[in-house]
């Protein structure tokens, strides 16, 4: 009995943790108003326009990358859109050095590193933290509305990280931006 219990205690954790380690593409419709309701709007002096700034999704990957996502919207007061996914990501040991990133289901992308950060060390290793950011079109966020769209991030180290952004997330960015509910 006590062996049985054991088992079935050690297979639900190994459960558990494998779940943990790949990205949810299974996402509830209501979420698509939560995107909606948490994108925020703000005045651009510097164009007499308006930056729009999507809420944070947060995920964790195979590589025991802390991965942190959303997309930002600059308008012009003429009414012209550039739009950016920021990808924020932090890991432990050594320092990746992402280089380069592609659109696994697009076209490739214009890829920048904003910033990196060598942070707090301890036994594990040192933290380390990089913001990416990745411009795309609108005709690219509308073409992936249904099924969303994964994005592949190379580094100098040898880790590739893969991103993965929902429809529902697109969908209620959209709707925000846009005013229109798709």
């Amino acid at each position: 009995m006590y062996r049985l219990a054991q088992l079935v205690l050690l297979t639900s954790i190994a459960l558990g943790l494998s779940a943990c380690a790949n990205n949810d593409k299974k996402i509830s419709s209501w979420e698509v108003n939560d995107v909606y309701q948490s994108t925020t709007v703000t005045p651009n002096p510097a164009t007499g326009g308006k930056t729009y700034l999507g809420p944070s999704i947060n995920t964790m990957d195979e590589a025991n990358t802390y991965e942190m996502f959303n997309l930002r919207t600059a308008e012009t007061q003429q009414g012209m859109k550039t739009y950016e996914l920021q990808v924020h990501l932090t890991y432990f040991n050594q320092v990746r050095d992402y280089n380069s990133a592609s659109l696994i289901n697009g076209p490739a992308s214009n890829f920048k590193v904003v910033s990196k950060e060598a942070g707090l060390c301890e036994s594990r290793g040192c933290m380390f933290k990089e913001l990416l950011s990745i411009k795309v079109t609108d005709a690219f966020l509308k073409q992936n509305m249904k099924n969303g769209f994964e994005l592949k991030v190379g580094s100098k180290a040898g880790v590739t990280t893969v991103v993965y952004i929902p429809p529902q997330y697109i969908q209620g960015y959209l709707k925000a931006v846009d005013g229109v509910a798709y």
